[in-house]
């Protein structure tokens, strides 16, 4: 029997149409460098000569040509620009994990400085949700997991992923039955312990934990037979484009003074690094942690991307119209940019567009918050912030 959910949450508003934007770019192509020229034999002669012997014939000098040395190409992440040494790890199934962020009792999470993407967005309640898509990297804890949503879908489906979580409402089943992803879904009693366990050890309550390398082993017993996705779609680029903003400090409200997700700039480490709200006054946050390492949560990219919210029932659960395309800020090297976002097929990965065409990420692990397309962003000084505003009743 599939997990369920109860809750009872205030009425709030209708859905609405979305706008979206569409782009045609062509990528070019480098040629591949030539084969070193041939080395030219040398000219060698003998020039002894004796009076009584007959003369000898010049020698023959033989050189054999040695191949041009060919470098081993680098097997790159396709989500994060990075080398690996196994192919394999690239060539299974996506897991997307649903962690929680709220209460502030989750927190430290666990497990998500080892995710290879991170998706976070604002789900029901004031209170947002994160989808950790792990590739290249296993775990043997990541949590606290959360609940499935119908907001879930269109990053599954995009990045061709399992999601884990621990329940959902029955609207929710039903509509990812409709979208044709049920045998995607794994959820607690599916796997078992040690796939999914709980531990309330260190918290008291939704202490549910997922373990990535179990997960992985327990696929083929339930009949999940492996799949090699196509997850191509960011461009990546060591040297930072020419970008028309600077910015240190990235700070996104997701709707409520209890989901503020700050990120800040370190020019040593070249990383942004993660502080969230504390409920004390004044949009306090503090460092976000990770449970596994002790270490501050940090990325190498910051992405913002306007999505339309839509809500069909009374109950404030959403889906995203993610298909198309829409606004887009890029974060970067210490400066920003504004772009667009692309999504031409439902079934493959995000692509972004800058002012003078893809927009290259750094190689390393990127960030995507997912606001409604009618939140706005300001400036002031070195801190860009983006405020997410939902247009229904009562928020």
């Amino acid at each position: 029997m599939k997990p369920t959910e109860k809750s009872h949450f205030p009425k709030l508003f209708h859905p609405r149409n979305a706008f979206l934007i569409g782009l045609f770019l062509a990528a070019g192509c480098a040629s591949a460098p030539a084969n070193a020229p041939s080395a030219a034999p040398s000219d060698l002669t003998g020039a002894a000569q004796t009076p009584a012997a007959t003369p000898l014939p010049d020698p023959t000098a033989t050189l054999t040509e040695l191949p041009s040395p060919t470098a081993t190409p680098q097997v790159i992440n396709p989500l994060t620009g990075l080398p690996v040494a196994d192919i394999s790890v690239i060539q299974r199934w996506p897991l997307a994990m649903k962690v929680s962020s709220y209460p502030r009792t989750a927190r430290p999470q666990a497990g998500l400085s080892y995710a290879d993407l991170l998706f976070e967005f604002y789900q029901e309640v004031g209170i947002t949700r994160w989808q950790a898509v792990f590739l290249s990297q296993d775990v043997e804890k990541v949590g606290p997991i959360r609940s499935g949503r119908k907001i879930d879908v269109p990053m599954m489906r995009a990045y061709q992923s399992l999601l884990v979580f621990c329940a959902e409402y029955t609207a929710s089943w039903s509509f990812m039955e409709f979208e044709g992803v049920r045998d995607r879904l794994l959820y607690v009693g599916h796997p078992e312990c040690p796939g999914l366990c709980r531990d309330e050890s260190q918290i008291p309550i939704n202490g549910i934990y997922a373990n990535t390398v179990a997960i992985r082993k327990m696929l083929p017993v339930l009949k999940i037979e492996n799949k090699v996705p196509d997850l191509n779609g960011f461009v990546f680029q060591k040297e930072p484009p020419a970008m028309s903003g600077t910015a240190d400090t990235l700070r996104v409200r997701f709707v409520s003074d209890n989901a503020i997700a700050e990120w800040r700039y370190d020019p040593q480490s070249k990383k942004y690094f993660r502080w969230s709200e504390t409920g004390k006054p004044n949009g306090d946050v503090a460092p976000q942690t990770d449970r596994l390492n002790g270490e501050q949560l940090s990325v190498t990219n910051l992405v913002v991307i306007y999505v339309n919210y839509i809500r069909r029932q009374q109950r404030e659960i959403y889906e995203l119209e993610l298909f198309g395309g829409g606004k887009a800020l890029f974060f970067r090297d210490g400066k920003w940019e504004t772009g667009i976002w692309r999504l031409p097929k439902v079934d493959r990965p995000l692509q972004f567009y800058g002012p003078d065409g893809p927009f290259p990420m750094k190689p390393g692990v990127t960030w995507i918050g997912i606001v409604e397309d009618k939140s706005t962003e300001t400036q002031t000084g070195d801190t860009v912030m983006v405020d997410e505003t939902m247009t229904g009743p009562g928020l």
